[in-house]
C-alpha cells in the first residue's frame, strides 16, 4: 500500500548527475554553436577537484519561497566553500534537488530568475537545469542547452564569457564591466562573438565602449 511518500535514492541521483556531467556537459555538442564542450570549465574543474556536489530535499510541494531560499542558500554555501578552500577560478558547486516534483519545475525556473540579480551583484553565476528546461544556448537560440536528467543548480564565479548572458539588464552589465571591462580595451585579444555582445550591450544601455 502506498504511503504517498516520495522515495529518493540519493546515491543513484548523484551517479546520474555525475554521468550527465561526463557524457553531456564535458563533451562537444553539434548544436552548441561553437567548438569545445557544452561547458568548457567543468572537465578541468573536475580534474582539479574543485567541483563539489550537494543534495537538497525539498519535499513534494515546495513553495516558491522555499525554492528561492534554496537558490539563495546555494550562493551562501558557494561563498563559504570558496573562502575556506584553495582559491580557484574554476570552483563550482552543484546542488541536486532529486525530489523536486515535475509540477514545480517552472517554479524552480522562477526562483532562479528571482535570485539572478543578487547572484550577479555577488560576482556569481547560477544556472538551473531540469528535464524540461527551455534555457537556450547563447550562440544557438534554437538549442535548449540546460536540460538535465535530475533538477539541479550550478554555481560558479563570473567569467569573461558571461557577457553573453549579462547584457540584457544594465545593472548586470555594469557589474560585469566592473570586473572584466578592461579586457575589451584590446579587442584583438577577445573572441569576436564576445566583443560583438559587449558592443551590443554598450549600445543597448548607452554606455561608451
Amino acid at each position: 500500500m502506498s504511503t504517498g511518500v516520495l522515495t529518493v535514492d540519493l546515491g543513484e541521483s548523484l551517479k546520474v548527475v555525475d554521468a550527465w556531467l561526463t557524457d553531456y556537459i564535458s563533451r562537444p555538442h553539434r548544436d552548441i554553436g561553437r567548438s569545445g564542450a557544452v561547458c568548457p570549465f567543468v572537465e578541468p574543474a573536475r580534474r582539479a577537484g574543485v567541483v563539489d556536489s550537494r543534495v537538497r530535499l525539498v519535499g513534494p510541494s515546495p513553495s516558491p519561497a522555499l525554492l528561492v531560499e534554496v537558490v539563495r542558500c546555494s550562493l551562501d554555501e558557494y561563498e563559504l566553500m570558496d573562502a575556506v578552500g584553495d582559491p580557484s577560478p574554476l570552483r563550482s558547486l552543484v546542488v541536486v534537488l532529486p525530489d523536486l516534483p515535475e509540477d514545480r519545475w517552472s517554479t524552480f525556473d522562477a526562483a532562479h530568475a528571482a535570485v539572478k540579480t543578487e547572484s550577479v551583484l555577488r560576482g556569481l553565476m547560477i544556472g538551473q537545469f531540469h528535464p524540461t528546461c527551455t534555457e537556450r544556448s547563447a550562440r544557438n537560440p534554437e538549442f535548449e542547452v540546460s536540460k538535465s536528467p535530475v533538477p539541479l543548480l550550478a554555481v560558479r564565479r563570473m567569467a569573461v564569457h558571461d557577457v553573453l548572458f549579462l547584457g540584457e539588464r544594465r545593472e548586470w552589465f555594469e557589474e560585469y564591466l566592473s570586473r572584466f571591462g578592461a579586457r575589451f580595451r584590446k579587442p584583438d585579444r577577445i573572441d569576436a562573438v564576445l566583443y560583438e555582445a559587449y558592443l551590443a550591450a554598450c549600445a543597448r544601455h548607452r554606455i561608451t565602449p
